[in-house]
């Protein structure tokens, strides 16, 4: 079990996505940065992926705060 542990660890996590319908907000969510184009659909995805928790994180922090007396 343990060498299966340090195996896993060592594979990048993937996920299968369904982008129906998708497919044409993610290329234009940064057209106006001539460097998206360069990227490939995954790390688009991957780059929504982390701002969107980024801000997550950082409202979720803010409410907590405003919730402190």
């Amino acid at each position: 079990m343990e060498s299966f542990e340090r195996q896993s660890r060592a594979v990048a996590d993937r996920v299968t996505v369904d982008i129906e319908g998708l497919r044409d907000e993610i290329e234009t969510a940064y057209a106006s940065n001539p460097l998206w184009a360069e990227l490939s659909l995954s790390q688009k995805l991957r780059r929504l992926i982390s701002e969107r928790l980024e801000e997550l994180k950082q409202d979720s922090s803010a409410k907590k705060q405003e919730g402190k007396p």
